[in-house]
């Protein structure tokens, strides 16, 4: 890790703040962020991985209003898988908060490599 960041920012703070807002803070981080490698890492799973988690549980929360004039039953299920989603998404933001705190750059399963890939080299300022 680099000391500070082409944001100005401690590396450790950088990737921090790619996570405080889900997926909104890692896209705008990785945007402004053209150094540091850790903060891009995370700036682009956070984008990757919370972004998942909150499109995938709006998709079912919505999906819940489509069937309801088919069946209540089915719309209590979807409703209850959706807040699932969003549970699992709020311990995995948890963890990586966890984490990123540590300095560590834990590896999201799934997303991380896509993040590699989003992050890209990084570009000298």
């Amino acid at each position: 890790m680099t000391s500070e960041s082409s944001t100005g920012l401690q590396p450790r703070t950088g990737a921090l703040l790619a996570y405080v807002a889900w997926w909104v803070t890692g896209g705008l981080m990785l945007l402004v962020e053209r150094r540091d490698s850790f903060v891009r890492f995370h700036a682009a799973q956070s984008l990757v991985g919370l972004g998942v988690a909150w499109l995938l549980g709006a998709v079912v929360y919505t999906l819940a209003f489509a069937v309801l004039s088919v069946s209540a039953t089915w719309f209590t299920a979807m409703l209850w898988l959706a807040l699932g989603i969003w549970a699992a998404g709020v311990g995995l933001w948890i963890v990586c908060l966890v984490q990123v705190a540590r300095g560590e750059r834990w590896r999201m399963p799934l997303a991380a490599g896509i993040a590699d890939r989003l992050a890209g080299p990084t570009r000298s300022s």
